[in-house]
């Protein structure tokens, strides 16, 4: 058997399909391929630190039915509102050492919401760090599907529910956040992760210390938004992950070269992991000022109300300016853009995302002032005139 090079070969396949439409016409036949069985998937990460531990068991999707992904997320039932098939009264149960029967979860379902939705609550079983535990999935209709962690180890005085909150004000164009943790037993990794308005940004550190610059640029959100805006509290936490968590989401979807997710369970597709936190931190993100806008705001609403701004110039563009801030009083964060006009957009926030929106200024700089309105959808009595003050 003659072996030619890798680029020889292809030739010849090439050469050899092109003869074969040739000789056929090029008449390619309708065929419709039955929808395969679908498989269940499982998600399950046990935290010590949680008081229940979740398991989701849901079918993959095959196309057999018909799905609305049109839903808000809704966490108590998250299967559903993401566009998943949730599977209904299985027998899904936590297992310890030579258990047999073990600790079963239940499904949090009222009515069709929560179906697919099984929970361990802490006062049925309490995880510990350092421990073993198994899952065992039994669906209605017979499938079986397994899996096994070990949670990472605890540091000397960790306790579940005791771990403090470090504070701290972050000046972002001229601070590093510098963070150091304890290395623990069976962790293949820590991951480090911080919340923004535009997504979480989150990378694993083989390391136990890691820094992060101010001007950061979240490279899992679109547009690559800045990590830390000015204005607003921002928290992170480190976390202790084990080998299935780690594989899980370091690997994916390869739609070329067939799968390449890493799965941690027997019988189906998904995740069964462990992880501990090992830190949380909180950072209230702060800016030199250095553009006219830079400044404390001070309005009245027509009912008499002051309000109180804090805006940052957070990233310069040619035509548009990011902004970002928050109210004092009640204490709401805020995003918006500066065109090279003057226009001035900003939308309060009702928590954190810039996907919540509780209010929608629109106005101009004129001078000192900010003048403009309210949309009347949102808050109808707010100030129309804002005035330059000291923060």
């Amino acid at each position: 058997m003659v072996m030619r090079p890798r680029s020889a070969r292809w030739s010849l396949v090439a050469a050899l399909a092109a003869g074969m439409l040739a000789a056929t016409g090029c008449e390619i036949a309708e065929v419709t391929v039955a929808p395969p069985a679908p498989a269940v998937v499982v998600h399950a990460v046990l935290n010590p630190d949680a008081l229940e531990q979740v398991i989701l068991v849901e079918a993959s999707l095959t196309g057999r039915v018909a799905i609305n992904d049109n839903r808000d997320f809704n966490p108590l039932d998250p299967i559903r509102t993401a566009g998943g098939d949730p599977i209904a009264n299985a027998d899904v149960r936590l297992l310890t050492g030579s258990d047999t029967a073990g600790v079963r979860a239940t499904e949090t379902r009222i009515g069709t919401r929560g179906t697919g939705r099984y929970v361990v609550p802490r006062a049925m079983l309490a995880v510990q760090p350092g421990q073993s535990y198994r899952l065992r999935i039994r669906t209605s209709a017979g499938q079986l599907v397994t899996g096994a962690t070990r949670v990472p180890g605890a540091p000397p005085g960790w306790r579940a529910g005791a771990l403090a909150v470090r504070t701290s004000t972050f000046l972002r164009d001229r601070d590093t956040l510098r963070l150091e943790w304890p290395a623990v037993e069976a962790a293949r990794t820590y991951a480090v992760r911080v919340e923004s308005p535009y997504g979480p940004w989150a990378l694993f550190s083989d390391s136990t210390r890691f820094a992060l610059d101010g001007r950061l640029r979240n490279f899992l959100a679109p547009g690559l938004p800045s990590v830390f805006l000015p204005g607003f509290r921002q928290t992170g936490s480190i976390v202790a992950v084990d080998r299935n968590f780690y594989d899980y989401n370091r690997s994916g979807n390869d739609p070329f070269g067939g799968t390449g997710l890493i799965s941690s369970v027997q019988g189906g597709i998904g995740l069964f992991a462990s992880v501990l936190e090992l830190q949380r931190f909180e950072l209230s993100v702060l800016q030199q000022d250095r553009a006219p806008i830079d400044a404390g705001w001070r309005g009245v609403t027509t009912t008499g109300t002051d309000v109180l701004f804090d805006l940052w110039l957070e990233t310069p563009g040619p035509r548009f300016s990011a902004l970002s801030g928050r109210r004092r009083t009640p204490e709401q964060f805020i995003v918006g853009t500066l065109a090279d006009d003057g226009t001035v957009r900003l939308a309060t926030l009702r928590g954190t995302s810039s996907a919540d929106t509780a209010g929608f200024f629109t106005g101009r700089v004129l001078g000192d002032s900010i003048v403009g309105s309210w949309s009347t959808r949102f808050d109808p009595t707010g100030p129309r005139i804002f005035r330059r003050t000291s923060r």
